[in-house]
């Protein structure tokens, strides 16, 4: 029996990508005066976009909100008050480990980041993400400005924006800028799936909510409090210890940023070099790089057919064991290797259902310098905002980063990692399975670079009212806790 799912305590972006809402833009801000943030927060609360069922009336815009662990504090309430929150949210995308888990080295070392590195937290850290989505730049606009976001992001409210990014794609506009279509391999939420979703397809809720059963049948981890710091009640109360704990982490989800240039220029460069600049061969060797043609259509049932239907129900181990189709190292059969791991078909499903992550990436695309000489346009970077929801940091985005995507050994092969967003270095191949041979296709560059992000934590709606009426003098002399002052929380 399916648990019920609170959707009106969820924030939006884990039922729906907005995808009606062409434009985005996402505010990293900093809180310099808590006392505002808090009293701009319990204005704009009733804002946030929910997870509740739309009908036939979709809103015109959404927002939701994150917090890094940094900014919980930020607002006044002292970290080590909560129990439960992950090692990686709280240690961040900086700590000294996740470099070699994400491929964050060569040219997407922290220093060359924008925003996010350790350099630019010790000035300007991030403590809360905006994302706000509208149907055409004017709305976006007009949306932040009755946020009070825009035009610039001003102290009145007790916030300071250290970084901006303007993300949008055309209407209809499906795709990725090295031009597949994007987002078909999307995962079915027990709970949060549209009425056309297969019951046999669903993945657990508790794989991207907190406070709900996961894959195994486990509830994950809620961050809590002691009761002492909620007298109002604005916070459930934690379902195991309901007599002391109150569940801060309920109904939230863990989010990844990572801003994510693509050498688009440089990707079809190298196919073409690969390729011989022959149409086919170009085609099916970029098709083999991702594991779906253009179209979206999967290389494994229409190998030959790039104007096959984009449809996503489909296994490898029945037809295309081996990889003769799609490629061992494809991208796709990385990032979700369905029934093709090294072990019964079965147990391969129930395997990567445990690595699952919910994806919501928009396009960018900012100019470098303005438009070129005689009309032309001048340089431009362009790639993916990529945002990633799920309950464990570990188990799901790092262990596909690392286990899969950036492996040389994924599922057997020997010198290969993804050959399309891997930290490849010109020492590494892409194996295409072949009889009576293989074909190696070798000296891949590198083809994504990763500008900057965070790890933030997307609360339920009755977390963020929580942190919005929370007064950290108050409780402070109200509850019972150690001695040592540091460890209580700073008003």
């Amino acid at each position: 029996m399916s648990e019920k799912v609170d959707r009106k305590d969820i924030q939006g972006l884990l039922a729906s990508g907005y995808n009606h809402l062409n434009h985005a833009r996402f505010l990293f801000l900093r809180v310099i005066d808590r006392v505002k943030t808090r009293a701009w927060l319990a204005k704009v609360v009733d804002k946030v976009t929910t997870a509740e069922y739309p009908g036939k009336h979709k809103a015109a815009n959404s927002l939701n909100l994150a917090l890094t662990f940094k900014g919980i504090e930020a607002m006044g309430f002292a970290g080590n008050l909560i129990c439960g929150f992950s090692h990686e949210f709280e240690a961040g995308m900086t700590r000294p480990e996740a470099a070699q888990i994400l491929g964050d080295n060569g040219p997407s070392d922290q220093a060359n980041w924008e925003f996010g590195s350790i350099a630019a937290e010790r000035e300007r850290p991030l403590h809360l993400l905006a994302l706000l989505y509208g149907d055409s730049e004017d709305s976006v606009r007009n949306f932040a400005r009755a946020c009070e976001l825009y035009p610039i992001v001003a102290a009145n409210i007790g916030l300071e924006l250290v970084y901006r990014q303007d993300a949008s794609h055309d209407r209809d506009d499906l795709t990725e800028p090295f031009g597949f279509r994007d987002g078909i391999s999307q995962p079915s939420v027990e709970g949060l799936a549209g009425k056309s979703s297969k019951h046999r397809d669903l993945i657990k809720t508790g794989e991207f909510v907190l406070g709900y059963k996961d894959g195994k049948g486990l509830k994950s981890t809620i961050a809590s409090i002691d009761n002492w710091y909620d007298p109002e009640g604005y916070l459930a109360a934690h379902p195991d210890y309901p007599n002391d704990r109150r569940a801060f982490g309920l109904n939230g989800s863990y989010l990844v940023f990572r801003k994510l240039s693509q050498n688009v220029n440089g990707f079809w460069d190298y196919i073409d070099l690969q390729s011989g600049k022959h149409p086919k061969r170009r085609e099916l060797l970029a098709a083999r790089f991702i594991g779906r043609w253009r179209s979206g259509a999967p290389l494994v049932l229409a190998p030959e057919n790039p104007g096959a239907e984009p449809v996503n129900d489909f296994l490898y181990t029945p037809t295309d064991p081996d990889g003769i189709a799609c490629p061992i190292g494809a991208h796709i059969r990385r990032a979700n290797p369905r029934d093709s791991l090294p072990n019964w078909p079965s147990q391969s499903i129930a395997t990567s259902n445990r690595h699952r992550i919910i994806r919501r990436g928009r396009k960018y695309l900012t100019p470098i310098d303005g438009d070129g000489e005689g009309g032309k346009k001048g340089n431009q970077d362009q790639g993916l905002c990529f945002i990633a929801l799920n309950a464990d940091l570990l188990r799901q985005f790092e262990f596909i980063q690392y286990t899969w995507l950036n492996n040389p050994q994924f599922n057997g092969l020997d010198n290969d990692k993804d050959p399309v967003i891997g930290d490849n270095d010109g020492t590494y191949q892409f194996t295409v399975q072949g009889t009576p041979l293989n074909c190696h296709v070798r000296g891949l560059p590198r083809f994504v670079t990763m500008k900057g992000g965070g790890y933030f934590f997307q609360p339920g709606l009755r977390a963020l009212r929580f942190l919005a009426n929370y007064d950290p003098v108050v409780s402070a002399h109200a509850a019972p806790g150690p001695t040592d002052a540091s460890a209580r929380p700073q008003g």
